[in-house]
């Protein structure tokens, strides 16, 4: 879709952007638009409005025109964290039980190539727009990890 001057590609809830012959994930600009938000999507009460979270983007949504508008996080929510790999896949977790700064890497790498294993997915290798429920799968498996070992997980 385009949107001021750029083409704009939205899959299970990431905005892609052409870069040569590939699709290469984005953060989306504010005030593009959507139909509909992926099943994961959050609602975030901040104050009296409602706001959708969905791979680290805000909506709000729109009566008039029945669409979800990106929006700017809002100042009363802190805006999530990177993901840990940075690969915009990556569920996002929170040490739970004071784990070091190292095991938090060691157990996000364990958990990256666990979900690569479970769900044949490697977001690092990603050249294209995958299926939605690959990413999901990929998204479970790597959650299921770092839940067990302790992290608190948002998908």
């Amino acid at each position: 879709m385009p949107y001021r001057g750029q083409d704009y590609f939205f899959s299970g809830g990431y905005w892609y952007r052409p870069q040569g012959p590939r699709y290469v994930v984005v953060a989306p600009p504010y005030g593009i638009r959507v139909h509909d938000l992926p099943d994961y999507a959050r609602e975030v009460w901040v104050g009296g409005s409602l706001l959708f979270l969905a791979a680290g983007a805000y909506y709000a949504y729109e009566q008039n025109t029945q669409q979800y508008v990106v929006v700017q996080p809002p100042a009363a929510v802190p805006a999530p964290p990177p993901a840990p790999q940075g690969n915009g896949y990556d569920v996002v977790a929170y040490p739970a039980n004071g784990q070091s700064p190292g095991q938090v890497q060691q157990d996000g790498n364990d958990c990256y190539r666990w979900a690569v294993q479970q769900s044949g997915f490697d977001p690092q290798q990603v050249t294209y727009a995958p299926d939605p429920a690959v990413v999901r799968t990929y998204r479970q498996a790597q959650g299921n990890c770092l839940s067990s070992r302790g992290y608190q997980v948002q998908y």
